[in-house]
């Protein structure tokens, strides 16, 4: 009985650490729920490895029962899997001129952003940009995240912005107008978004990016999880932002049911151990 007991608390143990790890994924939400187009993540459980223990000598009549009989001596459960959860985020109004609202699922701006020194595309749902000066003093600006992330169009292109800006216009086609300070306009190209038909490939690499793996291990090529298409106004909202898909009273909820399963099993390895105590005062 004492392995069975040994089992019961290893079981609980594990499945602790494997809570708290899904607590952490709840508090990673609720952290972020006013970055822009954060994307929340949800985790599953599945059950480790068990074993049937079987004690009984001679056999019971089963009557009954529903379960088999013995003890099913596991090592309790873990986080299958971590999957980001592309819902569609409330859509608010800011009314500034470079910030732009992605209104659909599974469409995303393409950025470049540099890994290890290394150029390489990105995608988010945060449509927050600014203008960056791309060398000191040449008075070009180009487009980029609040991180430095630069905005691209489907081929990899920045948009140039040749002097300062003092108001944007997205038109229905897609088109990007800059009206300059110095008086003119200057077109910027077609703002265009992607389409990733499979989004359960993306990565989250930080600061609400997010990147494709390496397609060519997964037998994929580009065109079968990647496309653009022109940012429409179906698409797109010009002087809005995203906001966060997490509701915070869904993971509340979630988070009081993880401290509850995480203190019964505290409990259980509370409760096991005074039992082994009692067990070895009586030898």
């Amino acid at each position: 009985m004492s392995k069975i007991r040994r089992a019961l608390m290893l079981s609980s143990a594990v499945t602790m650490g494997q809570l708290q790890q899904s607590i952490d994924t709840i508090s990673h939400n609720i952290a972020n729920i006013n970055r822009t187009g954060y994307q929340r993540r949800e985790d599953t459980f599945s059950d480790l490895l068990f074993q049937q223990m079987d004690h009984q000598r001679v056999p019971q009549p089963e009557g009954n029962r529903l379960t088999p009989e013995g003890i099913r001596v596991g090592n309790g459960a873990g986080v299958s899997q971590t999957a980001l959860r592309y819902g569609q985020g409330a859509v608010q109004e800011t009314e500034r001129a470079l910030d732009f609202a992605v209104a659909e699922t599974g469409i995303f701006f393409p950025v470049q952003t540099e890994i290890d020194s290394v150029t390489e595309q990105a995608f988010t749902r945060d449509g927050a940009f600014y203008l960056s000066e791309t060398v000191p003093g040449a008075d070009m600006w180009q487009l980029v995240t609040r991180e430095g992330d630069v905005l691209t169009n489907g081929d990899g292109e920045p948009f140039i912005v040749p002097g300062r800006a003092n108001d944007f216009t997205l038109h229905s086609d897609g088109t990007l107008v800059a009206e300059l300070a110095e008086g003119g306009t200057a077109l910027l190209g077609e703002l265009e978004v992607a389409t990733i038909t499979r989004p359960q490939l993306l990565e989250a690499t930080g600061e609400n990016l997010f990147q494709l793996p390496d397609l060519a291990a997964l037998e994929l090529e580009a065109g079968d999880v990647l496309g653009f298409q022109s940012a429409g106004e179906a698409q797109v909202i010009q002087g809005a932002l995203e906001q966060s898909n997490v509701d915070m009273a869904m993971e509340m909820a979630k988070l009081m049911e993880m401290q509850r399963s995480y203190g019964m099993h505290a409990r259980n390895i509370s409760q096991q151990d005074e039992m082994m105590g009692l067990v070895n005062s009586l030898r």
